[in-house]
Formats: structure tokens, C-alpha cells, sequence
């Protein structure tokens, strides 16, 4: 753009300055084309068109000397790297033409030119600094879970200022509004983008939050990392275990690039086999549904305890023994002196099975600390009756009996919760976790006929409630299984459904043939490679791996197994799940926030990489 002509000198008569007959000066001729714009001096571009930002080395565009606009957005709006001398020379002339530079601006008002400084440029982009930084720094906010009401901290403010002098926060009424508006509006772009093209696992958790409303939260998992969809909250305290097609296809239509080819719910049953047709109806690649193995084994932890009496009797009396030592200083000093030790609090409250092994572990020094005289005095009487309680029940004769039969029931059930939780074996384990249950409990020989009875039933419908075709295709073609303890009738299901899956793929192949063949390269496999098979058995070799390799020798299969084996067993991992994710969120901001701005604040957090970031911490 050419520079304006220096404007006439004002008299001294007036303020404005009155041109004069003479005609103006020529204008100087310039090149044909537009000029050059300097902020190209700023970038690299490569012969295959590519430009690179030459601070932050950032990729701007792949149209080689084009679209400036987006060239100066990036340094405007996102680049943060260092500057250079260019830089620092370009804002020096820009603040020295703002302070010189005038535009002879037509006032027909006055029927005069008046003189009008002309913008500068160095405080837009000044202020477009300022905007990215706020953006950064919500983001880091979010993802971290950091109060908003650390913004009004002058200590962090003066911090930031030693580096930049106009440095300015973000406010509370921004980090609440447009900041997190414009953050979860990337958030839900990169979800689109990461799950755009690729097969998912559509998940569904329930749970309740710091007011006790039902919440369901959706999410997908993809290519072994999960994503964060969104959450429904129940209009009453009252929540639906089960779910409507309409619900779960309005989760699927919002992602409509993505292919979703299962669905985990806390039960089979949460969605009902007529909704299940329903929607494979719409999307006909969705053919995997079962229930989240975790879920089952945590609801199987009570329902042991309510079919056996003595068992819920210990318990209660166990969590009540932990409720007197926690937080008891005198108590906590007792114990660690008896010991010679500076132990952690004691006992061990992170599980049930925990808390049984450090009172067994303990079990002389409480016996000690416990038959004290006193141990019972307290300044109420009810708490006096709790102390007086906890000394009968250590100071029983059954007391480290009752210990060790309550471990011998709930610890199968607590390492599978663990296992399935912390390890995160295929689909395939989930069977054989049933078989071993079985086995376990109706090996117990100290526990009566009605009871094992009563344990073995609550191990068979819970396993029943959760159970999917996906588990027995997994099952039969894991190597290390194929199938071996299912009865004739799961057999024929399986071979069922692995037939209907080929003709819906359009496969016209015998499909029982070949994985029968399948079955016969397996046990060659077994008898002639020891090496190889000692790797599948530790899972050095996953099932996955494994199809991966067979992908031209049965390519049928591979395509139903790697579809299988990508499943996950459970809604709730990895740890932590998206349902505790949000209840810390909740917990924190459901008295300053909306419901819609906390679902906001939860779907950027739970899809924030937190790779050193400390979790939220809830304010008690």
C-alpha cells in the first residue's frame, strides 16, 4: 500500500491545516503487482510448497506463497515462539510511524482536511497476544483443575509480570463464558478429528453426582485410547437403568464420521434386544454389544455380602474398627510404637480385601492396644458404645477366623476387579474369569451346601447379565482357549453369530471350514514353536498381535477378530474413569457453574492430555 504524502504544516491561526493552490507532488512509480508482505520474512518455503514458521517451526500451510491472511493469523493469533531482530525492528517502526504518521482525513462538516492518526498495528497485535495467552492459560486451567478463584491472586499476577510488565489475566466472568465456550469448542474438534474414519467402541457409564442425580456418560474408545462424548443428567434422583435406541443414536449422529462397531454398557440388558435390532437397523456395522465385566464384579461384592449374613455381619463390624483408628492420633502413635515403625495410617482402607490383610497382619498389636482399660473411655456415650463394640469383636475368639473366611470369599472377587481394572486384558479373559470363579467357590469346602449354592448363583447371574456374543467369539478364537470349556449350546451361538457376521461382510467362503483349519494350525502351532507359544501364554504376544500376523492366512477371521479383540471389557477403564472424572468436577463447580457450562468444563478436562498434571482435588 503506498505511504501517504507529509501533510502541510498547520498554521498558527488554527489547529487544522488549510492546503494551499499549489498542485500536489507527484507520486513516485511503483512495480507492477502487489507488493511483497513482510511477514514472509518471517517464514520457510520449501519447494514442495510448504511454509514453516521460522520462530515456533510450526507448519502454517502446504500452498506455498498464498494466503497471507492465515500466514499473519498464525503470528497474530498462535504462534509463541521466540522473536527475532525482525520482529523487534518491524514493532520499533510500527510504534515510530503511529507516533509520526497522519492521514489527511475529508471533514465535510468543516469543509477542511482534518489530520487523523493513523492506526497502529503493534497494539492490535499486542492484544492478540494478550488474547492467546488468556487461551493458554484457560486451557492449562481446565485441564488441571485449578480454581477460577486463583485468577484473583496478585502473588501469580506479579509472578507473570517479572517476565512480561502487561501481562493480564484472564477474569472469572471469561474463564466461565467465552474462554471455556471457545475451549470446548476445540475439545469437541479434536474428539471429531481423532475418531474421524476409524472404528469405535461407543461406551456407557452410569453414575451419580455431588446432588445425587442419575448421570450417563457416553464415550469412544479408539484405537486403544478413550475419548469423552458427553453426559446426560436424569431429570429426578430416580435414574433409568435402562437406555431408549433414541437416546444412543442421538450419541451416534453427532459423530457422524466415525464407525462405531460395539457397544459396552454396565449390563447387556441396559439396552434391550429389541433396541439393539433397532439400531443395528441404522448403523449395520454395530454388531458387538455386551456389559462391563468390572461393573459386574463390583455389584458382586455386595451380593456375596447379602446372601451370606455372617459375612455383612464382619464387614460392618471391620468398617467400623477402621472409622475408630482413622483419624485417632493416640491410636495411630500406639500402633506405630508397637511396630517400630512410622507406617501409614493404619489400617488400610483402599479396599475391603485391604483392610481385612492389615487387621490380619496386625492382628497381636490390636489385640494389645484394644484390651487396654482404656480403650473405652470416651466423652459421649454413643461413642463409647461404638469403642465397646470394636473391643468385642477383636477380643472374640473367631475374630482372626472370621477374618480369614471372609478373605477366602471376597479376595477371587476383589484380584479379578483388579486384574480386569489395572491390567487390561483382551475380551477373551472374561469367559475364563467366570470358569475360575466357578471353580473356586465350589471348591470351598468349609462353607456349607446352601451357601456355596448361594455364591455360585450370584457369580452365574451376574455373569449372564453382562455376557455377549463378542465374549464367546473372543473366546473361541483366542489360541490360547479356542472354545475348550463351552457346552454345546454357547458353541452352536458362537458359530451362529460368526456365520451371520460373514454374510452381512458379503463373505461367500465356508467360514466353519476355515476356522476349523484354524483350530489345526493352532494346536501345530503349540506342539512345533514352545518358544512362540510361551509368548501368547504371558501375553508378550496379544490375541491382537496375533490375528495381525494371520491377516493373508485366514482373512476372513482376522477381520472378525481384530474387531473383537479392539473391544474393551469394561466401561470404566482406564482408571479413572470418565463417571469419577466428572463427579471431581461436579463436586467442585456445581455451586458456581451451570449444569451446562460443568458439562463443558467436563468434556475439556476429561479429553485434556494431563500427562504431569495433578488430578482435581475435591474442596471438602
Amino acid at each position: 500500500m503506498d505511504s501517504f504524502p507529509p501533510p502541510h504544516p498547520p498554521t498558527t491561526s488554527s489547529t487544522f491545516g488549510i492546503p494551499d493552490d499549489a498542485p500536489p507532488p507527484a507520486k513516485k512509480p511503483r512495480a507492477s503487482g502487489r507488493k511483497r508482505d513482510p511477514v514472509w520474512d518471517l517464514t520457510t518455503v520449501f519447494a514442495d510448497k510448504r511454509v514453516v514458521c521460522n520462530r515456533c517451526h510450526a507448519l502454517i500451510h502446504r500452498y506455498g506463497v498464498a494466503k497471507v491472511e492465515r500466514v499473519r493469523s498464525h503470528f497474530e493469533r498462535k504462534c509463541l515462539g521466540p522473536r527475532g531482530p525482525l520482529d523487534a525492528s518491524r514493532e520499533d517502526s510500527d510504534e515510530t510511524a503511529a507516533a509520526v504518521a497522519l492521514v489527511v482525513v475529508p471533514d465535510t462538516t468543516l469543509g477542511v482536511k482534518q489530520l487523523k492518526a493513523a492506526p497502529s498495528s503493534s497494539s492490535s497485535s499486542s492484544s492478540s497476544k494478550s488474547g492467546a495467552f488468556k487461551r493458554k492459560f484457560a486451557s492449562w486451567l481446565y485441564a488441571t483443575g485449578q480454581s477460577f478463584d486463583d485468577m484473583a491472586n496478585q502473588r501469580l499476577l506479579f509472578a507473570l509480570r517479572a517476565l512480561r510488565s502487561d501481562v493480564t489475566l484472564p477474569t472469572t466472568h471469561e474463564l466461565e463464558n467465552e474462554l471455556l465456550d471457545a475451549e470446548f469448542t476445540a475439545s469437541k474438534t479434536r474428539v471429531t478429528k481423532a475418531l474421524s474414519g476409524k472404528k469405535c467402541c461407543l461406551t456407557v457409564e452410569h453414575w451419580r453426582d455431588a446432588r445425587g442425580s442419575a448421570v450417563t456418560t457416553y464415550g469412544a474408545l479408539c484405537e486403544a485410547t478413550s475419548y469423552y462424548l458427553e453426559s446426560k443428567t436424569a431429570d429426578g434422583y430416580e435414574g433409568r437403568s435402562e437406555l431408549t435406541a433414541d437416546e444412543v443414536e442421538t450419541v451416534l449422529a453427532k459423530e457422524k464420521k466415525a464407525e462405531f462397531y460395539g457397544i459396552v454398557t454396565p449390563a447387556t440388558m441396559t439396552l434391550a434386544t429389541y433396541m439393539r435390532e433397532r439400531i443395528q437397523k441404522k448403523y449395520p456395522r454395530c454388531t458387538f454389544f455386551h456389559g462391563c465385566v468390572s461393573s459386574a464384579l463390583t455389584v458382586l461384592l455386595s451380593d456375596v455380602k447379602s446372601v451370606l449374613p455372617w459375612l455383612d455381619k464382619v464387614q460392618t463390624a471391620v468398617a467400623e474398627l477402621a472409622q475408630v483408628f482413622h483419624g485417632n492420633h493416640k491410636l495411630q502413635m500406639l500402633v506405630s510404637s508397637a511396630e517400630n515403625s512410622h507406617t501409614t495410617e493404619f489400617p488400610d482402607a483402599s479396599s475391603i480385601c485391604a483392610l481385612l490383610e492389615a487387621l490380619l497382619k496386625h492382628e497381636k498389636v490390636l489385640y494389645v492396644i484394644v484390651a487396654r482399660r482404656d480403650f473405652v473411655d470416651a466423652s459421649t456415650s454413643g461413642e463409647q458404645e461404638k469403642l465397646k463394640r470394636v473391643q468385642d469383636f477383636v477380643l472374640s475368639e473367631i475374630f482372626v477366623q472370621d477374618l480369614l473366611n471372609s478373605l477366602a470369599v471376597l479376595r477371587p472377587l476383589q484380584q479379578q476387579l483388579r486384574y480386569f481394572r489395572d491390567d487390561l486384558p483382551p475380551i477373551s479373559q472374561v469367559f475364563p474369569c467366570y470358569i475360575e470363579l466357578l471353580a473356586g467357590y465350589s471348591a470351598m469346602e468349609w462353607v456349607s451346601k446352601k451357601e456355596k449354592a448361594l455364591i455360585i448363583s450370584c457369580v452365574t447371574e451376574r455373569f449372564n447379565a453382562i455376557y455377549g456374543d463378542s465374549h464367546g467369539v473372543a473366546y473361541m478364537l483366542d489360541p490360547l482357549y479356542l472354545g475348550e470349556s463351552f457346552d454345546e449350546q454357547k458353541k452352536q451361538s458362537v458359530d451362529s453369530f460368526i456365520v451371520r457376521f460373514c454374510e452381512n461382510e458379503g463373505h461367500t467362503v465356508d467360514i466353519l471350514t476355515q476356522l476349523a483349519n484354524y483350530k489345526a494350525m493352532v494346536c501345530e502351532l503349540k506342539a512345533s514353536n514352545h518358544a512362540y507359544w510361551q509368548l501368547l501364554q504371558s501375553r508378550a504376544v496379544s490375541p491382537y498381535d496375533f490375528w495381525m500376523e494371520r491377516r493373508v492366512q485366514f482373512p476372513h477371521l482376522h477381520q472378525l477378530a481384530v474387531a473383537v479383540f479392539a473391544l474393551p471389557t469394561s466401561t470404566t477403564s482406564p482408571s479413572p474413569s470418565f463417571g469419577e472424572q466428572g463427579f471431581t468436577v461436579h463436586s467442585r463447580y456445581n455451586r458456581k457453574l451451570s449444569l451446562d457450562q460443568i458439562q463443558k468444563l467436563t468434556h475439556v478436562y476429561c479429553n485434556s492430555e494431563r500427562g504431569e498434571s495433578e488430578p482435581l482435588t475435591v474442596a471438602m
